[in-house]
C-alpha cells in the first residue's frame, strides 16, 4: 500500500497510551534482562547507539551530554566548591563523569541497583564513562539507593551535592519510593551544611502534573527550590529537573557565577551547559508554570505519584 514504512526493525516507545515515538533500529548490541529490568544496548536512527531499559530509552549517543549537563552542573555550580558527591542511579556512568570533572571533587559515591546495567554500559558505552569506573575518586556501590541512604543517615554520613539520576515513578516499579516526602527527608538528612540536591523529575511534555507533584514534595522539606527543563530529542521530550537547598537559592547562579565556575572549576569544555543555556533551562513557558502554580499535591509512601505510563 502506498505510504506504508518500510518493513524495517523499528523501535517504538510509548509516551502516553496513545501516543509515542518511533526510530529505525538499525543494530543491537546487548539484550538480556537483568533481575531489575529489561536492558538492551541498541543503535538507532538519528540519534545513534542507547541504552534502553524496560522499553524507554534512558539516553543517547546524539544527546546524552544534554541530559547529564543540564543534571549535573548547576547544582555542582550552585554548592560552589563540592568535595564529596553522593550519585544516585547513574549507570551509564556519565553523571559520575561530569561530576568527576569538578576540581574540587575529591570522592564521588555511585549507588545503583542494577549491575547489569552497570557491566553493559562500561562495555558497550565508553563515549558516556570516558573511564569514570576507572577513577580512584569514584566508589561505586551496587544496592538499592533507599537502602544505602538510610544507611548513610545512620552512618552520619554527610555530603555536599546529591543527584538522584534514577528511573521514573512508576506504578509497580522499584523507584517510586524515592520520589516521596519521606525519602526527601532522608536525603535533607546527609546533606553537609550548604548541601545542594537535584534530581531528574520526568516529562514536562506529556505529564507536566507528575513534575509539579515532584517539586511540590521537595518544595515542603527544602528552603529553596527551581524546575527547570530542557529538550532532549532522544526521548523526544522536554525533560525536567528539580534543584534544592536550605542554604542556596538557585537564583543565585547568575551568568558570572556560572562563566566563572566553568572557566576555573570544570576540567574541559562543555558541549551544551553555559549561562545562556542555563538561562533558557530555568525559565518555564507561561503554561508550565500556571499548571505548577495549581497543582498542591504532595507526594507520600501513603499516596505516591506515579507516571501515567
Amino acid at each position: 500500500m502506498a505510504g506504508e514504512p518500510p518493513a524495517w526493525n523499528w523501535y517504538v516507545e510509548w509516551e502516553l497510551p496513545t501516543s509515542g515515538h518511533l526510530f529505525r533500529k538499525r543494530e543491537v548490541l546487548c539484550h538480556c534482562r537483568s533481575k531489575y529490568q529489561d536492558v538492551e544496548v541498541a543503535v538507532l536512527d538519528h540519534v545513534g547507539k542507547v541504552l534502553i531499559l524496560d522499553g524507554k530509552i534512558q539516553s543517547a549517543q546524539l544527546d546524552e551530554h544534554v541530559y547529564h549537563e543540564a543534571l549535573v552542573h548547576p547544582a555542582m555550580i550552585l554548592h560552589g566548591s563540592p568535595r564529596r558527591v553522593l550519585i544516585l542511579g547513574g549507570g551509564e556512568g556519565a553523571t559520575a563523569r561530569e561530576v568527576l570533572r569538578f576540581k574540587t571533587v575529591e570522592e564521588a559515591v555511585m549507588v545503583d541497583i542494577d549491575e547489569v546495567v552497570i557491566e553493559a554500559s562500561r562495555k558497550y558505552l565508553p563515549e558516556w564513562h570516558q573511564g569514570a569506573f576507572d577513577d580512584g575518586r569514584l566508589r561505586l556501590n551496587i544496592m538499592d539507593g533507599l537502602e544505602y541512604v538510610e544507611e548513610a543517615l545512620r552512618r552520619g554520613e554527610r555530603f555536599d551535592v546529591i543527584i538522584a539520576d534514577l528511573a521514573d515513578p512508576t506504578e509497580g516499579g522499584p523507584a517510586y519510593k524515592l520520589y516521596v516526602r519521606e525519602f526527601y527527608e532522608k536525603v535533607k538528612g546527609i546533606l553537609g551544611e550548604g548541601g545542594v540536591f537535584v534530581t531528574q523529575a520526568t516529562s514536562l511534555s506529556y505529564d507536566i502534573t507528575t513534575h509539579a507533584v515532584i517539586r511540590n514534595t521537595i518544595a515542603s522539606v527544602f528552603k529553596y527550590t527551581a524546575s527547570y527543563s530542557v529538550f532532549i530529542k532522544s526521548f523526544d521530550d522536554e525533560w525536567s529537573f528539580v534543584l534544592a537547598s536550605d542554604y542556596k537559592d538557585p537564583k543565585s547562579l547568575t551568568p558570572e557565577r556560572i562563566r566563572e565556575a566553568l572557566r576555573g572549576v570544570v576540567r574541559g569544555e562543555n558541549r551544551f551547559y553555559d549561562e545562556e543555556s542555563h538561562a533558557r533551562m530555568f525559565n518555564l513557558p507561561r503554561y508550565a508554570r500556571d499548571i505548577l502554580e495549581r497543582e498542591k499535591r504532595i507526594a507520600t509512601l501513603e499516596n505516591p505519584v506515579y507516571m501515567p505510563v
